[in-house]
């Protein structure tokens, strides 16, 4: 009984179930796509990935489907009419085909356009058989379904070229036309508006308008690009980058990155590159057109031989291809590459002129909206000190504007590092939050079982690994933290034209900065913790004099206190839980790591201890504990502590970030972005960029071509 229900059910919805779930797929793929980029949430990744996967095999499977049922004579009325079939397999073929707003879910992807030109042909291929079998003998929606069916051609092409093209290879070969063309344009923009940002140099809010950095970002995107496809960095790039970012206020300078990051999402994962063009247009419009008059030829046809729900379903796929399209237009002319385009066109007629300038008074009306807002925040509930905080909407944010926090102490104890909270957030929110951290305990129990098993593997400890998913907080974008970070950099970068210096800034990893306070500070026996040890080793000494450190002085209103805590975990966040981002610059630090741990674990035994105890205890020990030998280094340095802390934790980010491949910083776009991935460009912009095989390009080539031509004669 109950799989002839099942059966029964199977035959009256398989179809109709599969192109329901199709146009459901699209229309949830284009309005929530774009959160990839700006939340980091794990359920709405996970939500989109699993869309992603689903709608090419809904597709595929639904024309499987229909071509199958050809041949095979209906034997129930609750059976779809073959000509409705026919129609429908163009709309699966026009879902195929994709929405603009994700084109690839990783990297990896993109060199899978093959597979799925592959795949466009065998659907093609499929859907005529289906026409070749129904409308000889039964013409009644042959005309719509033909005009669906181009459509669904134009748009799954169009989705095939947009995966070529955005294949990093690809995109190597498609980077200097662009440049060599426009560069004058770009430098009469940077030099010819001094004034332009000048004046705001030394402040620290968002000052310019959000058109007019979008225009600079779109200029200084095609200069970082470079750096996907390992290209050179050229003296004339490097100097138009200093120029601008030397004149810009720090959250100015986060805003410009923060489009630029954007543009290179989407020509990563998004169809930007192929809807862009005039060929794209007039094939848009033909998709677009044959859409419209197939929904106006169906609801002019006889309709009595079809099934009243079937007539429905038609109409909800015709109305929803329309309203699909009329949306992927708006999020077209609403982008910030409209926006570019408008303000990097230069008109050549009166008439045109007043199109543009009433095009530029329509977009800056829409400033306020794009424009980041922030919010007070503090580090613990009610602290007398706050901070302000990137707070954008979602709607309107480029990325998830938030840092993550791991912390060994914290994991030692089974618990998460401190969260910032925003100032005036009642108690019952935070408690609601706590609670629903704790829901995720159910889970930790099954990972701490998988834990005890490793640990039996591995009994002395020494081999154990950590993959931290546990134990990690997301806090939001401290506005204090990025100016700190920018002027440190700023600052350091002013010889950027030395390429002693320049070479000297690539490879400092904290020690610069102790040298640069020599005079003032004796540090002679912090550097041995730099240079003595690797980098990962490094990050995890400075990690646990930061924590230790941090929690004795409770009392210490510093902000530079602050910014070392929120470095220190950020950076054990990145070792632990971004190793393909931290590959380059890693080393062993899970391995490490876990022998810590379990130097922890033996320390605390079996006892109840909150964190600041902890710290206190570990303190307090004897001088041969490993981890505590350089928190006993920095008590020397009194009250200019923080000050030394913070400026190493700055040049261990840098350092991290300048040394990673930009094809590995641009994997984490995708996950609502890192600020390490911004202070890699922010030090790219800023000139800090080196490689032995790049030095010669610090001049410019009418030097070195002078040059060679001077010794041959």
């Amino acid at each position: 009984m109950v799989l002839s229900f099942i059966g029964d059910l199977w035959n009256e919805w398989n179809i109709r179930g599969f192109v329901i779930m199709s146009l459901s797929l699209q229309t949830f793929l284009i309005l929530f796509a774009p959160l990839r980029k700006k939340t980091t949430n794990p359920l709405i990744h996970f939500l989109l990935w699993l869309s992603y996967l689903m709608a090419d095999w809904v597709a595929t499977f639904g024309v499987g489907l229909v071509s199958h049922n050809q041949g095979n004579s209906p034997t129930r009325s609750i059976e779809v009419n073959e000509t409705l079939q026919a129609f429908w397999a163009s709309f699966l073929l026009l879902h195929l085909g994709g929405p603009d707003t994700i084109i690839a879910f990783s990297l990896e992807d993109s060199s899978l356009w093959r597979r799925h030109l592959l795949n466009f042909i065998f659907q093609v291929i499929a859907a005529i058989y289906v026409f070749v079998r129904i409308f000889p003998s039964n013409k009644l929606l042959m005309i719509p379904t033909i005009l669906v069916f181009l459509a669904g051609v134009i748009k799954s092409a169009e989705r095939t070229l947009a995966l070529y093209f955005s294949g990093l290879p690809r995109l190597r070969e498609r980077m200097d036309p662009w440049w060599q063309s426009n560069i004058g344009q770009f430098e009469g923009f940077v030099y010819g508006h001094k004034n332009e940002g000048n004046k705001y140099s030394d402040g620290k809010g968002a000052y310019l308008a959000e058109c007019i950095l979008v225009k600079y970002a779109y200029g200084f995107f095609h200069i970082s690009k470079v750096f996907l496809g390992d290209l050179i960095f050229e003296q004339r790039q490097r100097e138009i980058s200093c120029t601008y970012f030397h004149r810009v206020s720090a959250v100015d300078a986060l805003r410009v990155i923060s489009i630029e990051l954007q543009f290179m999402f989407e020509i990563l994962h998004t169809k930007a590159l192929t809807i862009r063009s005039k060929w794209s247009y007039i094939f848009r419009f033909i998709s677009f057109t044959n859409v419209v008059v197939a929904f106006i030829t169906f609801n002019h046809s006889k309709k009595h031989p079809l099934h009243k729900l079937d007539v429905e379903i038609t109409y909800s796929l015709l109305f929803g291809g329309i309203v699909l399209d009329v949306i992927a237009l708006f999020m077209l002319f609403s982008s910030d590459w409209a926006v570019a385009k408008i303000f990097w066109w230069e008109p050549r007629s009166s008439q045109l002129n007043s199109v543009f300038h009433k095009l530029v008074s329509a977009i800056s009306t829409m400033d306020h909206l794009r424009k980041p807002r922030f919010t007070l925040c503090e580090a613990e509930p009610n602290a007398s000190v706050a901070y302000e905080m990137l707070d954008t909407p979602l709607i309107f944010r480029r990325w998830s504007e938030s840092v993550s926090a791991c912390n060994v102490l914290s994991m030692s104890l089974k618990e998460s590092p401190r969260k910032i909270y925003k100032r005036g957030r009642g108690w019952a929110i935070i408690a609601l939050s706590k609670i629903s951290s704790c829901s995720l305990k159910i889970i930790d129990f099954i990972l701490l079982v998988e834990e005890a098993i490793a640990k039996a593997c591995a009994r002395d400890g020494k081999n154990r690994k950590i993959s931290n998913t546990r134990f990690v907080s997301k806090n939001p974008f401290v506005k204090e933290l990025w100016v700190f970070i920018f002027d440190e950099l700023k600052c350091k970068c002013k010889e950027v034209n030395n390429i002693e210096k320049v070479k000297e800034m690539f490879e400092a990893r904290g020690d610069l900065f102790l040298k640069s306070r020599s005079e003032e500070i004796d540090c002679h026996n912090l550097l041995r913790y730099i240079t003595k040890l690797n980098y990962d080793d490094s990050i995890l000494m400075w990690h646990h004099a930061t924590e230790i450190w941090y929690n004795k002085e409770k009392e210490v209103r510093d902000n530079k206190r602050e910014f070392s805590k929120i470095l220190s975990d950020y950076m054990l966040y990145l070792l632990l839980n971004q190793s393909n981002v931290m590959s380059a610059v890693a080393g062993v630090a899970q391995t490490t790591l876990g022998e810590m741990l379990q130097e922890l674990d033996d320390y605390r035994g079996n006892r109840a201890i909150n964190l600041e105890t902890l710290c206190r205890e570990l303190f307090g020990t004897a001088g041969s504990r490993s981890i505590i030998h350089l928190a006993k280094e920095i008590e020397k340095l009194k009250e200019r502590k923080w000050e030394v802390i913070s400026g190493v934790w700055v040049e261990m980010l840098s350092y991290a970030a300048i040394h990673i491949k930009g094809e590995a910083h641009v994997q984490v776009l995708s996950k609502g972005g890192e600020l390490l991935t911004f202070v890699w460009l922010l030090m790219v912009h800023f000139g800090c960029f080196y490689k032995s095989e790049y030095g010669i390009y610090f001049r410019s080539r009418e030097e070195i071509y002078g040059e060679l031509f001077d010794s041959s004669e």
